[in-house]
């Protein structure tokens, strides 16, 4: 055993696991330590951190593997404790697919079955088996799991289960399980392919527990292409967006292209175009060679790609997006491939909707419901982040301040609705001449806020001029507005992020005394 695998678990960690492999419960194993079930819990948790699994079965199948502990040698009817116990609920027409795949795996015991249709069709592959069978869930889940597979389709049934598993007790349920039935169907079917198709659910598996806890766009969209990429052995891949309000499509991820890729984020879709073409598709797009048409896409051309499989993303009769992945030579696919693909892009759409609705609620919280600039809130909080982001790296960063000037006259003698109209432009001219990585926002009243992060002080306040003179050529409703603004830098002016905000905003009414319509710093 060497120093680096010997260092990873404590010598009472391994004793623990010991006691696991035994088939002892965290009631025993703390009775025999004299410690609680929950201190018990702390050190399973520490444990399987630093092996990198997620339940008590991995855990000592990991240490065994490392050499940091010894197999034993199971009883003749009792089966290895380092097998990953799992019970299924529900033993329908998926159930019998699904057993038909675990029975083969070595690595897994099926514990039990929940079912109380005497007629499923399940029971019978369950009863060859001499798996045992109970008609109430909650026995199922008092016998102690490392997984549970929830095939009945119901939510209150997961919830129930949910509320009453133990916490190191993984529950497969929903999409996921869905997706195991079918995945174990085309198993089933193809049988001389077994064991990559059970690679490839268990990768969609760990796909499924992923991308539910997922709440952004861009790492929803490299998630599922990397799956994507991976599962069907292609180099690269990507997905876009398809914005309904600009028609157009937005690059949210990419894999395996030129940095020069990425930078054509947005693109319209053109007559006759791959996009298009894929657009009037209700299944996978299969390209072998995309030499062999006669207008192909010269972005695609330019990046080497020959092989394209895309799908458009579906949901509830709407094209959503499309995932698409490639290859940089011509070849052929096979059916097995595009079936899961498609399992994939119903993956894929779901995901981009719940993403979606989630980042449209957090934008309600964090935007100026007038400018659509972020709020004054927002912008303190992305303020500390960047100073602490600053300080840890030792990098600069400017705060400009700025401020319509004269703006209650202009109120007073148009009215508030124009006055709003000037808001709302002044915001778009913000927009258009900040970098994408800079964050603006609508710090009160007329009064603007823009963070500028790698910027220093002498490039901020040409940053600045050059939104000064963006404003006062442009043709507002009535007539002439200027600005007025004030910049501070880090770490020069302020070792704290208000001290920035402070001196930025005191530079704000130094310009606005010597004149207006000028940035002082």
């Amino acid at each position: 055993m060497n120093r680096d695998t010997s260092s990873l678990l404590s010598a009472q960690e391994l004793d623990i696991l010991k006691w696991v492999q035994e088939g002892k419960t965290n009631k025993a194993i703390g009775e025999i330590l004299g410690k609680s079930v929950w201190a018990i819990k702390y050190h399973m948790k520490n444990i399987m951190t630093s092996l990198g699994v997620t339940n008590r079965a991995h855990a000592v199948s990991q240490a065994i593997g490392r050499g940091l502990m010894q197999p034993s040698e199971p009883a003749d009817d009792e089966p290895s404790q380092a097998k990953l116990k799992v019970g299924i609920v529900g033993c329908g027409k998926g159930g019998a697919a699904i057993l038909e795949v675990l029975k083969e795996n070595p690595m897994i015991y099926i514990a039990g079955i929940a079912e109380n249709d005497p007629n499923a069709r399940g029971l019978e592959v369950a009863q060859e088996m001499d798996i045992p069978i109970v008609t109430n869930h909650k026995k199922l889940v008092e016998i102690g799991l490392d997984v549970i597979i929830n095939l009945t389709g119901s939510e209150a049934v997961e919830k129930e289960i949910r509320k009453i598993k133990p916490d190191h007790t993984e529950l497969m349920g929903g999409l996921s399980a869905m997706l195991m039935w079918q995945l174990a169907d085309e198993r089933r079917k193809r049988y001389a392919e077994k064991e990559k198709v059970l690679r490839e659910h268990e990768t969609l598996y760990h796909l499924g527990t992923l991308i539910e806890s997922i709440d952004s766009m861009n790492d929803a969209g490299y998630s599922l292409v990397d799956y994507a990429t991976k599962l069907l052995n292609m180099p690269a891949g990507s997905m876009a967006i398809f914005d309904e309000k600009k028609e157009d499509m937005r690059l949210v991820a990419s894999k395996g292209f030129s940095s020069k890729f990425d930078k054509i984020n947005r693109w319209s879709l053109r007559k006759g175009g791959l996009t298009s073409t894929i657009f009037n598709q209700t299944t996978p797009y299969f390209l072998s060679d995309l030499k062999s048409l006669s207008n192909p896409n010269p972005l695609l051309i330019r990046e080497g790609v020959r092989c394209v499989l895309a799908t458009p993303l579906i949901v509830e009769g709407r094209i959503i997006g499309i995932l698409y992945v490639n290859d940089f030579r011509p070849r052929n696919i096979r059916a097995e491939d595009i079936s899961i693909f498609s399992l994939i892009a119903v993956y894929a759409g779901l995901t981009i909707e719940r993403v979606k609705s989630i980042e449209d609620m957090r934008l309600l919280t964090i935007v100026d419901g007038l400018t659509g600039l972020y709020n004054h809130r927002h912008v303190m909080e992305e303020l500390h982040k960047e100073f602490e982001r600053a300080s840890r790296h030792n990098t600069k960063f400017s705060v400009i301040m700025m401020d319509i000037d004269h703006f209650k006259q202009y109120n007073d003698n148009f009215g508030h609705l124009e006055g709003n109209r000037v808001l709302k432009e002044m915001s778009s001219l913000f927009v258009k001449t900040a970098r994408v990585t800079d964050i603006v926002g609508r710090f009160g009243g007329e009064e603007f806020c823009i963070l500028a992060p790698s910027l220093d002080k002498k490039n901020a306040v040409n940053f600045a001029n050059r939104i000064l003179k963006e404003v006062s050529s442009h043709k507002f409703p009535k007539r002439k507005v200027t600005l007025s603004g004030g910049v501070a830098t880090f770490p020069e002016d302020g070792k704290g992020a208000l001290d920035l905000i402070e001196k930025a905003d005191q530079r704000l009414y130094e310009a606005k005394n010597k004149g207006r319509n000028r940035i002082c710093s």
